[in-house]
């Protein structure tokens, strides 16, 4: 059985995580759940693994790999900076986020659309 890898990143303090990294982390954890069942037909397993990264990876945080490739890589998205009012109180001081931008359109938590459109891509690599 072949495997696709999805690993999501997001900076952490304690157990707590800033509202689009929490967003993002329900999307992601839905797209694993509906490629686990499309893939499951080509013999094609999925594994979600959950990173927690330290207050100072703010950069990487809020990203999803696909075996090793990054989301933004599979789509063409281009990265982007803005204000996260959550991240600022999670950290204690004036904190910008990733975003990123794919088919001309800023998204600051990434929704089950893009992750499955990356899963799929992966995964046809795996074919």
């Amino acid at each position: 059985m072949k495997t696709l890898d999805i690993l999501w990143q997001r900076v952490t303090v304690g157990a707590e995580t800033c509202e689009r990294c929490g967003d993002t982390g329900a999307s992601v954890r839905q797209a694993a759940g509906v490629l686990r069942a499309e893939l499951a037909a080509l013999d094609i397993g999925v594994v979600l693994t959950e990173k927690a990264l330290p207050p100072f990876a703010v950069a990487e945080s809020n990203r999803v790999f696909f075996n090793g490739e990054s989301l933004e890589q599979l789509l063409g998205a281009q990265v982007g900076m803005n204000h996260c009012q959550s991240c600022c109180d999670l950290l204690g001081g004036q904190t910008d986020c990733r975003t990123l931008i794919v088919d001309g359109r800023e998204h600051e938590a990434l929704p089950q659309e893009l992750l499955l459109r990356a899963g799929r891509l992966a995964a046809e690599k795996l074919k």
